[in-house]
């Protein structure tokens, strides 16, 4: 079986899911933001958050982000843990004479996911978190917790480790130095990201025009993000080949693997990467050892 299973199936987990963060003020904060990130930023009114990116002058992707406008001229950003410089260096790069400041932050992330997230939602005042939004991975209820200090909210346990990063590769959330690496572009992730991530009514940002032009053909993007379940026992690792046989030929390499999981509640592996665009709907995948 490949395809992701629903987020039903998956028990509630929690716990705490490092990410970088950084604080952007000053009066021309928001408008300097606007014109750096696909997200309209000025539409934000204090206390909303929304997804973004930061695309290369080619189009390219460098980071997803989220935006949370805090204040009227504030807007915090936080980005996968090991982003954060990256992110800082791309703002900074364009920041000139604008009257705004870049700052880091040392603050603590703490995610819900799985059935029944959200219902937590009003019951985090225990937590210590500043910023409570919906958690942003495709296909999965989840919740958010930023702040200084943040601890799980009480009744809930910490979740191993790789039961997150399972659901994150099952739900095809794609992490920064996996997924998110040079060259790949926006549509490749998915047209969920576009959709989340990106305005089309705005004034112009960095990078707009490749991500404009392939949105108003359809968003054929030559090859596609694609996430899939294995059988229990199943060894994978990160570049292995992505098998599948196409419109009936024998099978062939249609991609390689950007990232893998095991699911300790459902105990199977799971896996990402790119595909063929021909390949991003064939029910069944399999890996083979990337040849030497």
């Amino acid at each position: 079986m490949n395809a992701p299973p629903e987020a039903s199936r998956h028990p509630l987990v929690a716990g705490h899911l490092p990410r970088d963060v950084l604080v952007v003020r000053g009066p021309e904060a928001i408008t300097y933001l606007q014109g750096q990130v696909s997200a309209d930023v000025v539409s934000l009114e204090p206390g909303q958050s929304t997804l973004g990116l930061l695309l290369e002058p080619s189009g390219r992707l460098e980071v997803i982000l989220r935006l949370w406008r805090t204040d009227e001229n504030v807007v915090l950003v936080d980005v996968d843990a090991g982003a954060g410089d990256a992110t800082e260096a791309r703002l900074r790069r364009f920041l000139l004479r604008t009257d705004a400041t870049i700052e880091r932050l040392d603050w603590d992330c703490v995610v819900l996911r799985g059935a029944g997230a959200t219902e937590w939602a009003g019951r985090v005042g225990d937590t210590g978190a500043t910023l409570v939004g919906l958690g942003m991975w495709p296909g999965v209820e989840g919740l958010d917790l930023l702040g200084p200090s943040v601890g799980l909210p009480d009744g809930l346990e910490e979740a191993p480790g790789e039961a997150l990063e399972a659901l994150r590769v099952r739900h095809g959330w794609p992490a920064h130095g996996a997924e998110v690496v040079s060259g790949v572009i926006p549509a490749e992730i998915g047209s969920w990201l576009i959709t989340a991530a990106v305005s089309f009514d705005k004034g112009c940002y960095v990078g707009q025009e490749l991500t404009a032009r392939i949105d108003s053909r359809g968003g054929n993007a030559p090859r596609r993000l694609r996430s899939f379940e294995l059988p229990a026992g199943t060894e994978v690792s990160v570049g292995d080949e992505i098998v599948a046989s196409l419109e009936g030929g024998p099978p062939g390499t249609v991609g390689h693997v950007t990232s893998v999981g095991f699911d300790p509640y459902s105990g199977t592996p799971v896996a990402a990467g790119f595909v063929k665009r021909a390949a991003a709907e064939v029910p069944s995948l399999s890996v083979r050892a990337a040849s030497v």
